[in-house]
């Protein structure tokens, strides 16, 4: 099931504790031993990743035990990594495209342009050939600290989890060295300008959903669309504050 996640997050590959980088060190208590609320069977599954602001992040030693329950409660992250675009954003261009061909009080060259500037927002979206917003999201579901459920995936506890990691500004030298950062050709860059990447792209997306948001047909049909589009807006609104006071330390 997740073959094709080799190619984005190599959680069978990434190094040893001892050597790989973490928020902050562990110190004279020695590696993290997980002791949360997973079920005891699973703990031997587990492994310290890196700690942020205080909190302990652990993660599945391989792929294969991520639970399924918690893939599927993350589907549309997962979903996104590989289709490069969110499920409901995609629904929410469509829809608010639909409603612009339908809408009989707009004129021809109205409507014409709306259209243009609808297929320009999603070409944008799908020509980011490496996102780092994904990479943050798909991170809230590889670590999980010990007060949640490794098997299930909860929205709004891992929006906190985000904000954590944004207000202790702790993280980046970790996500920065794993090894799908080592192979891009741009490594360099990606490195020294991390928060403005994270910055450029988090703004381009909020911008996008603005636009999809108030293009939306102002009916029922769209009250759930409308409420989950500006819960992800929240969401990068999280990752654009953080990106503004970032820095990196990645020699």
């Amino acid at each position: 099931m997740f073959n094709w996640f080799r190619g984005k997050l190599h959680t069978d590959v990434i190094p040893s504790t001892q050597d790989q980088p973490v928020a902050e060190s562990a110190g004279e208590i020695g590696i993290p031993v997980y002791k949360g609320v997973a079920p005891k069977e699973r703990y031997d599954q587990i492994e310290f990743a890196f700690r942020s602001g205080g909190v302990d992040y652990f993660k599945f030693n391989t792929e294969v035990n991520i639970p399924f329950q918690r893939a599927i409660a993350a589907k549309e992250i997962l979903t996104e990594e590989l289709w490069q675009i969110n499920p409901k954003v995609l629904t929410g261009w469509t829809e608010s495209l639909i409603g612009v061909i339908t809408d009989d009080k707009k004129k021809v060259d109205k409507k014409l342009f709306e259209i243009g500037v609808l297929a320009q927002r999603l070409k944008e979206q799908m020509e980011l050939s490496h996102s780092l917003v994904r990479q943050l999201k798909l991170a809230t579901v590889l670590y999980f600290d010990e007060q949640e459920n490794p098997l299930d995936y909860q929205y709004p506890y891992n929006k906190a989890k985000l904000e954590h990691w944004s207000k202790y500004n702790d993280i980046p030298d970790f996500f920065l060295n794993l090894p799908e950062y080592a192979l891009l050709p741009s490594g360099t860059e990606l490195v020294q300008n991390f928060p403005n990447y994270l910055q450029a792209e988090s703004k381009l997306l909020i911008s996008q959903l603005k636009h999809i948001i108030t293009s939306l047909p102002l009916d029922d049909s769209n009250r759930d669309l409308r409420k989950d589009l500006i819960g992800q807006m929240e969401t990068l609104d999280v990752i654009n504050l953080w990106s503004k006071d970032q820095s990196t330390s990645i020699t």
